[in-house]
């Protein structure tokens, strides 16, 4: 995880992103943050945390609010997304912010196109902890939708690379910095919570984006 750093903090270990720009902070909990977003975050971030309630679809809602799954400001301001296995995707441009829950169904969807549609294309993204392609294992039915250049057929069934394709995409549409996390939440030993290897009574993790100037 190339200048990513584990961190202790208040409210557990936490994942830093690397070169973030002043007045910005970046960071990926461990700890499960499948109910609310309470008071020790707030306090720990602070400044109220927008989020909203995702649902796999292409929705950028400017802090949030009802169903989205791209949260925006140009305002101070702290998003929050929560994930599982999903790629948060973080951007930082002149004057905006923006939180991305990119899943299969999302990447499909070009939902990280719909947000640099909505605020602008960023110098910098960064991508987190997320389910890699060395363990995401799909069917023809999910791989079918993916160019075949981010698919591994070495396996018994393919193997979907998220990371790789929107780290392809972010640079197509001009994004000069891509900072990889490279981080897998589904990989035996990873300190982040997996729906695929933890079912539906496991966590959630949060990307916690702010800006402050």
């Amino acid at each position: 995880m190339p200048g990513f750093s584990i961190e202790p903090s208040p409210i557990g270990r936490i994942v830093v992103a690397p070169e973030v720009p002043a007045g910005h902070r970046l960071f990926y909990t461990t700890r499960d943050y499948e109910g609310a977003i309470g008071e020790e975050l707030q306090a720990f971030v602070g400044m109220p945390i927008a989020h909203c309630t995702q649902v796999h679809g292409t929705r950028a809602a400017r802090l949030g609010g009802g169903e989205c799954d791209a949260l925006w400001s140009d305002v101070h301001a702290a998003l929050a997304i929560k994930t599982a296995d999903c790629l948060p995707v973080s951007l930082i441009g002149d004057g905006f912010i923006a939180n991305i829950h990119c899943g299969w169904r999302g990447a499909v969807q070009r939902i990280v196109d719909v947000a640099l549609d909505t605020v602008g294309v960023p110098a910098a993204a960064w991508l987190g902890p997320s389910i890699r392609v060395c363990c995401f294992e799909v069917g023809e039915e999910v791989a079918e939708q993916f160019d075949e250049a981010f698919i591994d057929r070495t396996h018994v069934k393919p193997h979907v690379d998220i990371a790789g394709l929107v780290a392809a995409r972010l640079r197509e549409r001009g994004v000069a910095r891509v900072h990889d996390s490279g981080l897998c939440t589904r990989c035996d030993g990873s300190i982040f919570h997996s729906y695929r290897r933890e079912g539906k009574r496991g966590g959630r993790n949060l990307a916690v984006l702010t800006k402050s100037r």
